[in-house]
C-alpha cells in the first residue's frame, strides 16, 4: 500500500471523526443545556486541530490540512454552543 493511499485513508477517517461532533452540536441545540459537556475536550480539539492545520499548510500537505481545518471549525462552533447554553 502506498503512502498516498495511507494519507487518503487517514484523512477520510479523521474527517469522519471530526464530523461526528455535529451530533453534539445538534444535541446542544435541542436540549439548550450544556452542563454535562466538558469544554476542555473541545478546547483541546480546537488547539490540536489548529496546530495541525498550520503544519499542513506549512508543508503543503492537504491530507493533513483538510480534515484538521474542518475539525478546528467544528470544535470552535461546539465551544460557542457550550458557552451559549451555560
Amino acid at each position: 500500500m502506498s503512502f498516498e493511499i495511507v494519507g487518503l485513508l487517514a484523512s477520510f477517517f479523521a474527517m469522519v471523526m471530526f464530523i461526528s461532533v455535529i451530533d453534539q452540536i445538534q444535541n446542544l441545540r435541542k436540549i439548550k443545556k450544556s452542563d454535562e459537556v466538558s469544554p476542555a475536550l473541545y478546547m483541546a480539539m480546537a488547539v490540536n486541530c489548529s496546530l495541525w492545520t498550520i503544519y499542513g499548510v506549512g508543508i503543503s500537505n492537504w491530507y493533513i490540512f483538510t480534515p484538521n481545518a474542518v475539525g478546528s471549525v467544528l470544535a470552535v462552533i461546539t465551544l460557542l454552543f457550550i458557552y451559549h447554553y451555560r
